[in-house]
């Protein structure tokens, strides 16, 4: 472990209301890119003190108590530093760690190269559009029996995302809270549903910029799908040879190695796992999109 910063934890509080929320921003870039944003609540770093701060990714928090020794946040156990990277690479195998210190500095991971995909996302083809198609296997495979079954899954999301009968069309404002009236209707309150990244309206914020490769990592290594929202792709598939143009697909996972920078996915049309290059060229215009 060495100390070079890798990202910020910043809580935000709305002083007339008292309420918090926080971000998690990565540090190593030009340009900040948002890692988590969670709207309600403080942070689980907000009150550790001058203890030294680590990060491993969605869920993984940890502050220093001894030489040896790390809290887990979120559990309250105690681990042996020694221990945390073997703990860590059984899941992410391809990540390489930084330890750094300070009050608001957390160690983070920098996703360089690896394989990682998540097991059973359903693979379903398009019946009522991509978007609520795409949608689907993401809420099918996060909430599993407490959601309806595929055919009256999408009928349902096709519904609440107002999707043109015939095209399947879907107007990008309506998903978000499309999915949350479905999750309330089966008494689900997701903790986080949104585009990852959005302007202060809640409208998606597109491209590369803002919608990094290490963020998507993030969420796989979670076994979070990410549902990627795209227009004017010319990426291609089997079912797609000119190009996925205006569409909506599940990703699922990623490679990255010396063949390129891939995300895996689900196009909609049941062709199992697509590697589509990370390239603005292959998404065109793109954003991700996920809930938990």
């Amino acid at each position: 472990m060495n100390d070079s910063l890798y990202a910020y934890c910043v809580d935000i509080v709305n002083e007339d209301t008292g309420n918090y929320a926080y971000m998690i921003i990565l540090a190593i870039t030009d340009k900040p890119q948002i890692l988590e944003f969670h709207p309600n609540g403080s942070s689980p770093y907000m009150n550790i003190a001058d203890k030294k701060a680590y990060y491993a990714g969605l869920s993984k928090y940890y502050i220093k108590e001894t030489d040896s020794m790390l809290q887990d946040l979120t559990t309250g156990n105690k681990i042996n530093k020694k221990d945390i990277s073997v703990i860590i690479s059984k899941e992410n195998s391809h990540l390489s760690y930084n330890a750094i210190g300070g009050n608001s500095n957390i160690k983070g991971v920098n996703a360089i190269g690896g394989y990682s995909n998540i097991d059973a996302v359903p693979d379903y083809k398009s019946e009522k559009g991509c978007a609520p198609t795409s949608l689907a296997m993401l809420i099918k495979y996060t909430y599993g029996n407490l959601v309806d079954s595929q055919t009256t899954l999408i009928d349902r999301l096709a519904y609440e995302f107002d999707s043109l009968p015939g095209s399947g069309a879907t107007p990008v404002a309506y998903i978000k809270p499309g999915v949350i009236r479905y999750l309330s209707s089966k008494g689900i309150t997701p903790t986080f549903c949104r585009f990852i990244s959005e302007n202060y309206f809640g409208d998606p914020i597109y491209g590369m910029t803002y919608n990094s490769l290490e963020t998507y990592q993030t969420y796989i290594n979670a076994k979070i799908p990410v549902v990627v929202i795209m227009f004017g792709a010319k990426g291609t598939s089997p079912a797609f040879p000119s190009g996925f143009n205006d569409h909506a697909v599940c990703g699922t996972g990623y490679y990255v190695g010396s063949a390129g920078e891939f995300i895996i996915v689900h196009t909609t049309a049941q062709e199992g796992d697509v590697y589509v290059a990370y390239s603005e060229y292959a998404l065109g215009q793109f954003a991700w999109f996920t809930v938990y």
